[in-house]
């Protein structure tokens, strides 16, 4: 799901700042497509900093509390870059971050968004702990605490994707994303854009392949992910789920689901059974969400690389050719 607008969007037309949670610090900006940038925050965001963005207007800053150390970098996006067709300046922001979950990096969240950087507000406190005592001591104790000259600019934005919880698969990455994962998205990020806005399927995939983490258990997200490879693979509901029409893309998966295919009892490609409800232990359920995860990112970037939804040539070039 894209991100919501935040109370207050409609009276800022500029650049976004959508703070990121859980991913390592950047040495330096990167620059994911055209007027989105993944920059590092210059201090460390405390519980202090937040309560002064609280003080002008940041309602929800309490919520991030307690994740403020996960939190060491920003997005920004430049709403000079908003282009039509495809999506608006904050949630071009989303369309990054879902990039970089099919990359690799799933244990990350944008969690909250503001109309300036995240920067003014990380070290805020420490940086403004000289300017009140400069002004206490020339102007009153009265005048700093109740006028200072270091405040911040009143906030306009909101929490976005906050989950204080989430499932994450077994080959997510927690390295630093590097100049290639950056390069890599500028590569592609207007195709993704382009089907992203367009393309209803591909969309409900997109968001399958992003929200399946927020699931309270295995199985959910089990069910979750499949509903995206149905639509990224063109299936209906009601067709048969083990269907030649889910074929993966990548040699082990292929292998997984030709098993299928071929009707081998054993396997959970597609998982028939996580869906009915038979018992499972928890290890398979694990080991299903994984490999549902990466079949259906496997597909998203497949249909990313050859810039269209994927038809029955696609599959068949990826099972046989």
């Amino acid at each position: 799901m894209t991100e919501q607008e935040p109370e207050g969007t409609d009276t800022h037309h500029g650049n976004w700042y959508v703070l990121v949670m859980g991913l390592p610090r950047p040495d330096a900006p990167l620059t994911l497509a055209p007027g989105l940038t993944l920059v590092p925050l210059e201090s460390p965001l405390s519980v202090f900093d937040l309560a002064v963005a609280g003080a002008v207007g940041f309602r929800e800053w309490a919520m991030l509390e307690p994740v403020s150390r996960l939190c060491t970098c920003e997005i920004e996006t430049a709403k000079d870059s908003d282009v039509t067709p495809g999506y608006d300046t904050l949630n071009r922001a989303w369309l990054a971050s879902a990039l970089l979950v099919l990359r690799g990096f799933s244990r990350h969240l944008g969690i909250a968004c503001s109309s300036y950087s995240w920067s003014l507000i990380a070290g805020h406190q420490k940086r403004s702990a000289r300017a009140f005592h400069e002004q206490a001591t020339g102007e009153g104790i009265d005048a700093a605490v109740y006028r200072p000259k270091r405040d911040l600019p009143p906030f306009k934005g909101n929490v976005l994707d906050f989950h204080a919880r989430f499932l994450v698969d077994a080959d997510a990455r927690t390295d630093p994303v590097s100049s290639n994962d950056a390069a890599w998205l500028a590569k592609h990020f207007e195709t993704f854009n382009r089907l992203a806005s367009k393309s209803e399927p591909f969309r409900l995939a997109l968001e399958a392949a992003i929200d399946w983490r927020f699931a309270k258990e295995p199985r959910l997200a089990v069910g979750r992910l499949w509903s995206g490879i149905e639509a990224c693979s063109g299936s209906r509901p009601s067709s048969s789920i083990g269907s030649q029409s889910c074929v993966p893309v990548s040699r082990g998966a292929r292998e997984a689901a030709e098993g299928q295919i071929r009707g081998g009892e054993e396997t959970l490609w597609p998982p028939k059974q996580g869906f009915h409800g038979e018992p499972l232990s928890q290890d398979q359920l694990i080991a299903s969400m994984n490999d549902s995860n990466r079949l259906l990112s496997e597909l998203l970037l497949l249909t990313i690389e050859r810039g269209h939804v994927l038809g029955a040539d696609d599959f068949d070039d990826a099972l046989f050719g």
